[in-house]
């Protein structure tokens, strides 16, 4: 009898749903900085949260803004200066609303290359060039034209075309739409590969700059809270799982589903630019409170129009953080 009872208990436990999973949608740009998202995703680490997440690589910083505010996406991983930009008006794409984006975990520094095609040489070579930027005020341009500044010349010197992702400005260097533009790995190995001439990289001039940061609407993260420290618990899951070197062919081979046209070597070398050196992923997602400040300093110097930037605080809500690094 006990045992007839045991039976029909267990055959309950088995008929019985699994817990539904939350599907949510993230926008991103492809490469490999990407790569705490995509071993998320492709690891399992979304599911071990109770998380779906469907990936989309954006083909510019105003598409990923507009899908974030209209809710097409729940999160997204993109340069803060997107953030920022739109937070204080001075974006260029037009939204349903005034955005609202608050980070809630942070990423890395960002490995931004200046490639020309290989008849460039020099900065001054540059002078009278189209430049392929994401905007030309926002994302990564203000860090360009520092660049550019830093090595003399002025904002009349060159033009800026506004084409979008790196996938997309490699493209255009590519097809010889533009002679120049900062670029990051894994597109960085293949121009190289390529002959094309490296100038330098952002860091060199910033020293320190904060590069993409996970993001979401405010008021959406606040009424889903759960959800919020679940991705954010993910996204700290997969940056340790990439520090760990017995991971390293695994990850290359994420990286290679998720960019097409990477070859192995390629994708090796992407793999390392996020664990290794001073463009490496922040452990643990941490903000970089420094980097961030550069940030700050850059679209006040430059922003359109001119606005005094609030402290680094406005823009972030780090309680989502602290409950998934906490648990």
């Amino acid at each position: 009898m006990r045992r007839a009872a045991m039976l029909l208990a267990l055959a309950g436990l088995l008929s019985h749903p699994a817990m539904a999973e939350t599907k949510i949608e993230v926008t991103l740009f492809a490469g490999s900085g990407s790569l705490p998202l995509y071993v998320a995703a492709d690891a399992g680490l979304f599911a071990k949260q109770g998380l779906s997440a469907n990936l989309t690589a954006t083909p510019s910083s105003g598409a990923l803004i507009q899908g974030l505010v209209s809710g097409k996406y729940q999160f997204a991983y993109a340069g803060v200066d997107n953030y920022l930009a739109y937070a204080e008006g001075q974006g260029t794409a037009p939204t349903e609303k005034t955005p609202d984006i608050v980070v809630i975990a942070g990423g890395s520094p960002i490995e931004l290359t200046l490639l020309a095609v290989p008849s460039i040489k020099t900065y001054a070579d540059l002078k009278g060039k189209t430049l392929a930027v994401d905007s030309v005020s926002t994302g990564f341009a203000f860090v360009l034209r520092k660049m550019l500044e830093k090595n003399g010349l002025g904002p009349n010197d060159y033009k800026f075309e506004a084409v979008g992702s790196t996938q997309k400005r490699w493209e255009a260097m590519k097809e010889g739409k533009a002679l120049a533009s900062l670029i990051n790995p894994p597109f960085t190995g293949q121009a190289l590969s390529m002959g094309y001439t490296n100038l330098g990289d952002g860091l060199d001039i910033l020293g320190s700059y904060l590069g993409s940061v996970h993001g979401a609407d405010r008021a959406w993260a606040k009424a889903n809270e759960a959800t919020v420290v679940g991705y954010v618990r993910a996204v700290i899951a997969a940056t340790r799982w990439l520090y760990d070197p017995a991971n390293a062919d695994a990850a290359a081979k994420i990286l290679m589903g998720r960019v097409k046209g990477l070859t192995e070597q390629q994708a090796k070398g992407g793999v390392a630019s996020v664990v290794k050196g001073r463009a490496a992923l922040a452990k643990d997602a941490a903000v970089d409170l420094v980097g961030l400040k550069t940030v700050i300093e850059l679209r006040d110097q430059y922003g359109e129009p001119k606005k005094k930037m609030g402290p680094p605080e406005k823009y972030m809500d780090l309680s989502y953080y602290k409950k998934a690094l906490g648990s």
